[in-house]
């Protein structure tokens, strides 16, 4: 019995046993009319993988399918563990696709179907995505079609995680009437997007802050059965006020989402990061964002100057997976015609959003003082409960020593200040570790007033160190 010959797949319908190229397709996971298909498939080796296959509108001419396969390779070559691992583009007389490991089954948007989450789920699922996001910022790549049906989640007994899946890299830019044939998407494109601009790691903000909105109201911010008015509020209309919808969360909460959603980028927070982790400072929720920065010889790259030119070249190689796979393909001499791995272009990569080395700088600055506060946090609160808890001048005097050793610590562990960032993080710590040896003098002294004095200092010490910590997530 001679083998099944492949066939290429239908538009508008791939049917199960069809091959594209050497994957067989197995079953269809999504479909988005006129923008792609997603179906599940087996490659030749028996691996099990996604492949994204492009709608023939919307795959580009050829300097626009260079500029695919290059956001592509930088695509592939960022690695975190809630993105969806993401292998390659593929170009053959098949037409274009995208392959990537099979996604969790269940998106946000169909977990929304049930209603609104829970506040700490949401903050949770969110900081996992923004980690995604911001540490894909710093590569140089910006997510094009940041939606719900954009971030998978997968259920598993050790929580609940959330995955983005592509970056709507092949999403060329669009405006106004041209978008109603993306889905939803313009109920969370930024005002820019909608005019046509490329999005931008602001416009992540704007759209990560309109899926929040989703999350905690049930509701998109704009909800309208007619696109262009909903189009028409992002662009014109003040954000939406979350405390509305649901009394009981603060209304500080309101006048994060309107900055998050400001009609203009500038006057947003310059990172997803930044706006889940004051999300979860409002909210109450202690979370972690987490945030990879590139490796130190990529930085340097970026730093010096090349920007995404240097990761695109880094990240030229095939995978060596696919590259396998579509050697397969061409020996096999297939009726498709074989596949081709375009890796022929050598002009500039069209990736939108180059990450400046002044991001980078701050992104590593910022992780490494969330790093030495988060330890400098225990220590100190294990040591002040000691402090209050003492009843003898000698067990006061060695709980001050134990803080003033774990501000000694912090400050040490800060890592350099970047360029244009003010040292004065490390001597607030200075000045809190002094208000705390004072403390413990007065301790030793056994002098009430001397006491009550350095406290009252210790204490005010602290709150200046509040204020620059919080300047400094903020900045």
């Amino acid at each position: 019995m001679s083998a099944a010959r492949p066939t290429e797949p239908r538009t508008g319908s791939v049917d199960s046993g069809v091959f594209v190229d050497r994957f067989r397709v197995e079953r269809v996971l999504d479909t988005r009319p006129d923008i792609y298909t997603m179906v599940e498939a087996r490659g030749p080796y028996g691996d099990r993988v996604a492949l994204t296959l492009l709608a023939p509108a919307l795959v580009p001419g050829r300097e626009g399918r260079r500029g695919v396969l290059e956001l592509a390779r930088l695509r592939a070559s960022i690695e975190h563990r809630h993105l969806v691992e993401f292998r390659g583009a593929v170009e053959s007389k098949n037409g274009m696709y995208f392959v990537s490991a099979v996604p969790p089954a269940r998106t946000l948007e169909t977990r929304l179907g049930a209603g609104r989450l829970a506040v700490e789920e949401t903050v949770r699922l969110l900081a996992q995505v923004a980690g995604a996001l911001e540490t894909a910022a710093a590569r140089g790549l910006t997510h094009r079609d940041l939606t719900p049906r954009a971030v998978v989640i997968d259920e598993a007994e050790r929580g609940v995680c959330a995955f983005l899946t592509d970056f709507g890299i092949a999403v060329p830019p669009a405006t106004g009437c041209e978008l109603l044939g993306y889905g939803d998407s313009a109920q969370y494109r930024s005002p820019e997007e909608l005019r046509g601009a490329v999005a931008e790691p602001e416009s992540n903000v704007y759209s990560l802050a309109c899926i929040l909105v989703r999350c905690l109201t049930g509701a998109a911010p704009y909800p309208n059965e007619r696109p262009l008015l909903t189009m028409h509020a992002h662009l014109v209309e003040p954000p939406p006020r979350v405390s509305d919808a649901r009394p009981e969360l603060p209304e500080e909460l309101d006048a994060l989402v309107a900055r998050a959603m400001a009609k203009d980028p500038r006057e947003r927070f310059p990172s997803t990061a930044q706006l889940v982790r004051e999300v979860a400072r409002v909210l109450g929720v202690p979370v972690t964002v987490p945030v990879v920065a590139p490796p130190p010889e990529e930085a340097r790259r970026l730093r010096a100057g090349r920007g995404a030119r240097g990761i695109a070249r880094s990240a030229r190689r095939t995978p060596a997976w696919v590259a396998l796979a579509l050697f397969a393909s061409v020996a096999g001499g297939l009726a498709a015609g074989g596949a081709d791995w375009s890796d022929e272009p050598s002009r500039e990569p069209a990736v939108s959003s180059p990450a400046p080395f002044d991001r980078l700088d701050r992104l590593a600055y910022t992780q490494g003082v969330s790093t030495a506060v988060e330890r400098l946090r225990a220590r100190r609160s294990a040591a002040r409960k000691r402090l209050r808890e003492a009843r003898r001048p000698a067990g006061q005097a060695r709980a001050a020593a134990a803080i003033v050793q774990a501000y000694r610590d912090a400050r040490h562990a800060l890592p350099p200040a970047p360029a244009g960032q003010e040292a004065r993080l490390g001597d607030d710590l200075r000045r809190a570790e002094d208000a705390y040896r004072r403390l413990e003098r007065a301790a030793s002294g056994a002098s009430r007033r001397a006491w009550r004095a350095a406290r009252r200092d210790a204490l005010r010490r602290e709150d200046a160190l509040r204020r620059q910590l919080r300047s400094v997530q903020t900045s």
